[in-house]
């Protein structure tokens, strides 16, 4: 069982360890935290130069999804025993239309909504936000949006950790995540958004 403060504590650090400068720089320590943490005991895939992206960001399972079978003997085998998918991770820093509050959470949504479909015994999401003019508490605003969308989606019981990096937005720019002692702050979502909760650090 995932301890999801423990995991925040660990994505955090190693986050501000690697000190990611730029979107892809992020999103590439992200992938690297999974595949350093998990690597060893599971099967993980993510989009890189030795691998590829499944279903999710970051897929981490106790199978391979694309190893299943096999055609020894000339007959498909099912190599797997049994199927579990362990953690999912989606991340959203910004991305298409990602220049305004409504459109960069509107992209957060999407992924969230995403990783609510997927039965995974643990999920994860990585996303940032930009404030309303004059919005005070805006990180929790969107932390709470996704509790509520998540109280709403039916048949799902996972536990969800948020991890929120706070957005800046340079002139007539998209969204750009940005990674300090103080930007990274992170949420637990309870089984079926029952109720959502800050870690403190």
């Amino acid at each position: 069982m995932v301890a999801y403060v423990d995991l925040f504590k660990k994505i955090r650090k190693s986050l501000l360890t690697a000190a990611p400068s730029t979107t892809d720089e992020i999103t590439q320590a992200v992938k690297d935290f999974f595949l350093s943490e998990f690597g060893s005991s599971h099967t993980v895939l993510c989009s890189g130069e030795a691998s590829r992206e499944f279903l999710t960001d970051v897929f981490i399972s106790d199978f391979d999804p694309l190893k299943v079978v096999n055609n020894k003997n000339k007959m498909i085998n099912i190599i797997s025993d049994s199927f579990q998918i362990y953690m999912a991770v989606e991340s959203e820093l910004g991305g298409s239309g990602g220049s305004s509050p409504y459109g960069v959470m509107k992209n957060v949504i999407q992924d969230f909504i995403k990783l609510l479909s997927i039965t995974s015994k643990h999920k994860v999401m990585v996303f940032t936000s930009l404030p309303y003019s004059g919005e005070k508490n805006h990180i929790t605003n969107r932390a709470n949006t996704l509790k509520e969308i998540y109280s709403r989606f039916q048949s799902n019981e996972a536990e969800i950790l948020l991890v929120h990096l706070i957005g800046a937005k340079p002139v007539s720019t998209q969204v750009r995540a940005v990674v300090n002692q103080n930007s990274v702050s992170g949420f637990y979502l309870a089984s079926r958004g029952i109720q959502c909760i800050e870690i403190k650090i």
